[in-house]
């Protein structure tokens, strides 16, 4: 979509700013290479239009961070923490030149088992532990963020009827809440029924769209317009407008909403690249974020 105001001009060049030569995108300014906010930043540039070249330089770095087995890790130290690898499958999509990497990352996503799941229902749980998603660590317990980011990899690539994706459907539809929306993964705590968040019932909406009947997810999209006037953190509005676009609801001067957030930086200074990636690629994708990925053409399983 071709930039129509200095506004989002000047947000553009602040994202484009952020990249250093040689080493790719910092979770903030003066920070090193993080590849989860470089995948974001991609993906934000992409819907944003950057003509700078950043955006290749920035793919051929995140190659760098990937594992001969495919997975993209935070930190090279902690290979456990592969999370962002469906990150960078979305980053890589749509350029053929990326078609290798993107592929490994795939199949690691594909054959990965070590996944904390547990033989059956645990007392006083409220959620289906035996339920394979996706952990933030190896062999710690599948969360309702990083099933999301599996499950929106795995269908943009044209997975959506394998196992894998299958079982991060079944759990983030377990996990959402009887009265409408998400949290990071947990139904009930102590016995009492744990609380939504917008930012977790955004990401589930987003991966979860053409997916499952719209009837099956209503109270979350009910619970998620019922916060949008209130929503002023980045994350939480950026994922509340891409979850809602998804499923093609109207938002009310959505892009009004996001400048004044935006224009929060003059008081609290930059946001993280996540954050303002997110903003960006809420202002962008009007249909969401996958639909906007599934515009570029189908990638080469």
């Amino acid at each position: 979509m071709a930039l129509m105001d200095s506004k989002e001009k000047s947000q553009l060049a602040l994202l484009e700013g952020r990249f250093i030569e040689g080493v790719g995108f910092p979770h903030r300014p003066g920070g090193g290479f993080r590849p989860d906010a470089t995948c974001w930043a991609i993906l934000a540039l992409q819907a944003a239009g950057s003509t700078s070249g950043v955006i290749d330089k920035a793919r051929r770095l995140l190659v760098n961070a990937q594992g001969e087995d495919g997975r993209v890790c935070v930190w090279p130290q902690r290979p456990d923490a592969c999370w962002p690898t469906p990150l960078a499958v979305l980053a890589w999509y749509g350029a053929p030149e990326f078609d290798e990497p993107r592929n490994r990352a795939v199949r690691f996503l594909l054959e990965f088992d070590q996944i904390g799941v547990l033989d059956g229902p645990q007392p006083g749980e409220g959620h289906d532990p035996t339920i394979k998603g996706w952990p933030w660590t190896a062999k710690a317990h599948p969360w309702v963020e990083p099933t999301a980011y599996l499950l929106s990899a795995l269908r943009i690539c044209g997975y959506e009827a394998h196992d894998r994706a299958k079982d991060a459907v079944r759990l983030l539809i377990d996990r959402q809440l009887a009265t409408g929306g998400w949290n990071v993964g947990t139904t009930v705590s102590f016995g009492q029924q744990t609380w939504p968040t917008p930012e977790a019932t955004g990401v589930a909406l987003q991966a979860l769209a053409g997916l499952v009947p719209k009837p099956a997810v209503e109270k979350s999209l009910a619970y998620l317009r019922s916060q949008l006037p209130a929503l002023n953190a980045p994350m939480s509005l950026g994922w509340a407008i891409l979850g809602l676009h998804a499923w093609e609801e109207t938002i009310d001067q959505s892009r009004e909403r996001l400048v004044q957030v935006l224009d929060r930086q003059e008081q609290l200074g930059p946001y993280d690249t996540f954050s303002l990636s997110l903003l960006l690629l809420a202002w962008h994708c009007r249909a969401g974020l996958l639909r906007f990925l599934e515009d570029k053409g189908p990638a080469t399983k």
